[in-house]
């Protein structure tokens, strides 16, 4: 069982949007006011989760770095759409350092490494926003390093740069000043909202098995025969508590799955998250909206496993 935990989800959102929060968030979640970025012209909103994820809308409100701005790890959602771009992973218990390193030793381990993907990690560097109180909180961010590998895909499946693999975000102040999850009150939502029960990654079929073995080795998690034909479900841990989540590698073979991957690149597609169940263990599913960003944002009964 991996050590490597779901951190956060990053949903890049716009300013009317980030102004005026759409009916289908405040309906659903209680939002926690974030605060604003050092050295970059960026802000949060979270809606934080009690197994200690959480769900943050980023958003831009002046124009983003350059992206040969190497102090700014953020910068290379500057040129992305609104939508899910990304989400981070953590290790609560070793550090930015230890973390990466043993990610890029198995990145570089067997006949296969990195697939032939080009991905390995850089160094953490650092990163902290204020809170309204004028608090400071602080983390390292290391985010991967691309290269061109031998089976790279080529830049009509990377829109707008290429996101196809999580990165690090480890904290330096107590992670309980980034991510109050243990206050109730935050961590309380209208639609029962307990934890993040799955991230899934849109690939291409001609490379499932590169991606379920670059994230298996990232995330450390044991690489299972796949689901069917078309899905790889890797084991993840969260910060707090016993629940488990998954990362899902999900091969685009739809119409509207290979439009969106087009569009928006091999990545991040849908979040699943996980609310109080019924009781009846039935694991029903179903999206906060029917077009936009609601709709890639899915509500399922806890199957009992949180």
């Amino acid at each position: 069982m991996t050590s490597t935990q779901l951190d956060h989800i990053v949903l890049l959102v716009d300013t009317p949007f980030f102004e005026n929060l759409p009916a289908w968030v405040t309906d659903n979640f209680t939002v926690t006011p974030g605060g604003y970025h050092t050295g970059q012209p960026s802000r949060n909103k979270l809606v934080i989760f009690a197994d200690g994820t959480y769900l943050e809308f980023f958003n831009w409100y002046d124009t983003p770095p350059s992206l040969d701005d190497e102090n700014s790890p953020m910068r290379f959602w500057g040129p992305k759409p609104p939508g899910l771009i990304d989400f981070a992973i953590t290790d609560t218990t070793h550090s930015a350092e230890e973390s990466v390193g043993t990610a890029n030793e198995r990145l570089s381990e067997g006949l296969e490494k990195d697939a032939g993907l080009g991905v390995k990690f850089g160094k953490p560097i650092a990163g902290s926003r204020k809170k309204a109180g004028g608090a400071e909180i602080k983390w390292k961010v290391t985010r991967p390093q691309f290269s061109k590998g031998e089976k790279t895909p080529g830049p009509e499946l990377f829109a707008d740069g290429r996101i196809d693999v999580p990165f690090f975000c480890h904290d330096v102040t107590p992670r309980t000043d980034r991510v109050p999850s243990k206050d109730k009150e935050k961590t309380a939502h209208p639609c029962g909202a307990v934890g993040i029960a799955a991230c899934e990654i849109l690939v291409p079929k001609h490379l499932q098995t590169e991606y379920a073995c670059v994230y298996s080795k990232i995330l450390g998690s044991k690489l299972e025969p796949a689901t069917g034909q078309n899905l790889h479900t890797l084991d993840i841990g969260v910060p707090q508590g016993p629940a488990r989540s998954t990362v899902v590698l999900r091969v685009a073979e739809t119409e509207k799955d290979i439009k969106r991957m087009h569009e928006r690149g091999i990545g991040f597609s849908d979040l699943v998250i996980a609310v109080e169940s019924d009781g009846s263990g039935s694991g029903t599913r179903r999206p906060l909206g029917f077009a936009g960003i609601g709709s890639t944002i899915w509500l399922e009964e806890s199957k009992g496993n949180r």
